[in-house]
């Protein structure tokens, strides 16, 4: 029996202690983390509750200024990013297009190529039947 109860005693104070630990309501928070300097401008403001400690009064339409720290520099370096993702798409563009008259090219000259060949092999065997045929004249004349 008191091993069941210790165990029992054990579980319950498990469950109460990561009780307390989820409590905050926040699952994740990273240490490091401002969410100002994502998506928020320069120079903006935000309205944000204040409490007066003396009084005991909530002001709800105090506002504080965000000092957007590198904002303007990220915003910069993402329109320069994709300024070079533009190019070099349309480069891309271009070489494909260089690609597939190259390309167009190479299929016309490999069938004039293969189109010769056979028209090659044609007149080799027309010569070699025509010198075959001058032969057997040849031998039936004499």
């Amino acid at each position: 029996m008191t091993l069941k109860n210790t165990c029992l005693l054990a579980a319950a104070s498990m469950l109460l202690t990561t009780g307390c630990a989820f409590a905050d309501g926040n699952a994740f928070t990273p240490l490091n983390f401002d969410d100002t300097a994502y998506s928020v401008p320069a120079n903006s403001t935000k309205a944000t509750t204040v409490k007066n400690t003396s009084t005991g009064i909530v002001d709800t339409n105090a506002t504080q200024v965000q000092n957007g720290i590198g904002n303007a520099d990220l915003q910069t370096a993402i329109s320069k990013i994709d300024t070079a993702l533009d190019d070099i798409r349309n480069e891309q563009n271009t070489c494909k297009a260089k690609y597939a008259e190259i390309d167009n090219q190479y299929k016309f000259v490999k069938n004039e190529r293969s189109n010769m060949k056979k028209q090659i092999r044609a007149n080799e065997k027309r010569i070699r039947a025509l010198t075959k045929a001058k032969t057997n004249v040849g031998k039936n004349v004499l």
